[in-house]
């Protein structure tokens, strides 16, 4: 068979794999909940067999091309680096910590979606034929930016730094990177940048997994079984407490006293009132079914041992299978995800550079690897310390864990060394989405312009001025807080919209290019007033491209029929 025949057979294979999960999410009489040694058939499906299966496939796509001596289909060191960003192994990490209705799918895409982009030829030609594609190319890649220097921010601010100067710090070592970017991509160094990412990353869960002396799949089970999460007697809401580093509104189902280790104002919500206390250390106040607390950023306080943990699943079956998975606005949320994913990867990845580096099977096990070791993290989470998202964001709360079971200096040490390997990771992302762009540029016939004029801090900072400027501009939204998976999903959403999306609809140069104007005027229209939707279009809100995506294919097709 054919190189470019065996890639299209498995680009439809790792798409069925993406479709198996959709379908056994609704599927009547939910088999996805039923257990296979306590663990549900769902995320067996989706966190284990599907994304090997897109594995297996993927070695025997490139072991055929290689066998015919043909060129692999791009830097897997690239492509892995520019896509297992921070924020992407965060929201696989919080997803499952959460149990969130469209986690299954979400990793599952989060794992195949570089693998389909890299099976596909690239299509760097029509760029050119549509001025739309590198602005919003553009515009994606600093959207990713910013979300992960969010997220950056949010786990140094959870272990007690500043927040806002830690992301304008990993801002301005992305600016150093990017500078240096052509001395660590040739040659494949920049592998070195990567490794040391994922060394930093998995360190950290590894030490966790011995001192909670459970395997990661008995953690699930455990957490699946139990009838509430609650505070553990050992945990550190309950021992020495915890200070808030942001404000919180907590909702009690039962019965409970806090206990105040600082002065600091408890505002106490009831059904028909407000109550308002000045509690000081050591004070207590005792809540009931129903109450709401809202208290301040930088309030300390501690919980009861074997209550529920407020905002927490009800119980570990809700916590593995939400009852709500069935219904039809998951599945939107779901396949939002997915698209949103799978489009966004397809557009990043559709103008790579040529061959360079190891090959797509090497690429493929790494990302594998680093869903896996996200996916513990969230497992022993919420097995080990349900309440580490309380007054943290969420996102960030998961990357406690070392400092929350570890005892003594030791966990603290191991926080600190995770917050790194996720610095560097970082760094990695930005070098490989400078490269990306360069390339998206070049292909449009914009190619960036550098100078070599004055200090070395101006010569830094001009050498590579698209990138600098998203990089600097990602830097300076981290000052207002937003949700980092919203904007992670935002960003990809729109090329997905904009550029995949019309591009399904037809070859035509025009339709893509109205398709891609339409796709981007309504994706703004929908990231700017969004809020304002019902609650029953959540989803819209969250995962804008389930409404700009199908505007964008039917303008290209509409064009497609009847303009050319």
């Amino acid at each position: 068979m054919p190189t470019a025949a065996r890639r299209r057979a498995g680009v439809v294979a790792l798409l069925g794999l993406l479709a198996g999960a959709l379908l056994l999410m609704p599927a009547p009489g939910n088999p996805g909940a039923l257990r296979l040694a306590g663990i549900s058939l769902l995320w067996w499906y989706a966190a284990l067999v599907a994304p090997l299966a897109a594995v297996l496939v993927v070695v025997a796509v490139e072991r055929g091309a290689a066998a015919e001596g043909a060129a692999p289909a791009g830097s897997a060191a690239v492509s892995v680096a520019a896509w297992a960003s921070p924020i992407v192994l965060a929201v696989v990490a919080a997803s499952v910590f959460t149990g969130a209705v469209e986690a299954p799918a979400a990793i599952l895409a989060i794992t195949v979606a570089p693998l389909i982009a890299l099976l596909v030829p690239s299509t760097r030609e029509t760029i050119r034929e549509n001025p739309v594609a590198p602005v919003a190319t553009g515009l994606s890649i600093g959207l990713i930016l910013w979300a992960n220097l969010s997220l950056l921010g949010d786990v140094a601010g959870a272990l007690g730094y500043p927040r806002r100067t830690s992301s304008l710090l990993a801002a301005a070592l992305a600016l150093v990177a990017v500078r240096l970017r052509a001395d660590f991509v040739a040659g494949g160094k920049g592998l070195v940048l990567l490794y040391a990412g994922v060394l930093g990353f998995v360190v950290p869960v590894a030490f966790v997994a011995p001192t909670v002396a459970v395997a990661p799949w008995n953690a699930w089970r455990d957490v699946a079984s139990r009838p509430a999460l609650t505070f553990g007697e050992r945990h550190a809401w309950v021992t020495e407490g915890r200070t808030l580093v942001m404000p919180v509104a907590l909702d009690f189902t039962e019965a409970h006293r806090v206990t105040a280790l600082a002065p600091a104002t408890f505002r106490v919500f009831e059904l028909d009132r407000l109550r308002e206390w000045q509690l000081r250390a050591g004070d207590s106040l005792s809540l009931r079914p129903g109450d709401r607390l809202v208290l301040d950023a930088g309030a300390r306080l501690k919980f009861e041992s074997g209550k529920r943990v407020p905002g927490a699943a009800a119980s570990g079956i809700t916590w593995a299978d939400p009852p709500e998975r069935g219904t039809a606005s998951t599945a939107a949320r779901a396949l939002g995800a997915v698209f949103s994913l799978v489009g966004g990867a397809l557009a990043l990845f559709r103008s790579r550079r040529a061959a360079s580096g190891e090959g797509l099977p090497t690429g493929a096990g790494l990302m594998l690897s680093l869903v896996l070791v996200a996916a513990c993290l969230g497992i022993y989470a919420a097995y080990a310390a349900p309440g580490l998202s309380i007054g943290v964001p969420p996102l960030a709360a998961v990357f406690g864990l070392p400092a929350a079971v570890v005892p003594g200096a030791a966990g603290r040490t191991l926080a600190l060394v995770g917050a790194a390997g996720l610095l560097v990771l970082f760094l990695a992302t930005a070098t490989a989405l400078s490269d990306i762009l360069d390339a998206t540029l070049a292909g449009s016939g914009r190619r960036k312009s550098g100078f070599s004029i004055g200090s070395p801090l101006v010569r830094t900072l001009l050498s590579d001025p698209p990138t600098v400027i998203l990089v600097l501009s990602a830097g300076a939204a981290v000052v207002s807080p937003d949700d980092a998976s919203r904007i992670l999903f935002a960003g990809l959403g729109l090329t997905a919209s904009t550029i995949v999306a019309p591009r399904l609809a037809g070859d035509g140069r025009w339709a893509r290019l109205v398709g891609s104007l339409v796709g981007m005027i309504a994706f703004a229209a929908v990231a700017l007033y969004g809020r304002h939707l019902p609650g029953w279009a959540g989803a819209v809100w969250t995962y804008p491209a389930l409404a700009a995506a199908p505007l964008a294919w039917t303008a290209s097709r509409i064009i497609e029929r009847h303009g050319e």
